[in-house]
């Protein structure tokens, strides 16, 4: 699949505010990217969960993982990857 850092950014950010479509996250997180550097964002956004498991079922993780989504989505604006 094809992304700019723009369009990672903005799904990571969607998904963090609870602003994206219902499949959004399940699409990003399943379908390898062409850009390598993106590719790595994108299993790092999956990874994130078991690296920082949620404290409550209904989470995706716990709110440290959710700042760590952040600060990817924050790095990718800024020009740096993961």
């Amino acid at each position: 699949m094809k992304m700019t850092r723009e369009q990672v950014a903005k799904t990571i950010e969607d998904f963090v505010n609870g602003t994206g479509g219902k499949w959004d996250w399940d699409d990003f997180t399943a379908m390898r990217l062409d850009d390598p550097e993106l590719d790595a964002v994108r299993h790092k956004c999956f990874s994130v969960r078991d690296e920082f498991p949620p404290i409550n079922l209904d989470q995706y993780c716990s709110d440290a993982g959710m700042q760590v989504l952040r600060d990817l989505a924050t790095s990718l604006r800024a020009g740096r990857g993961a």
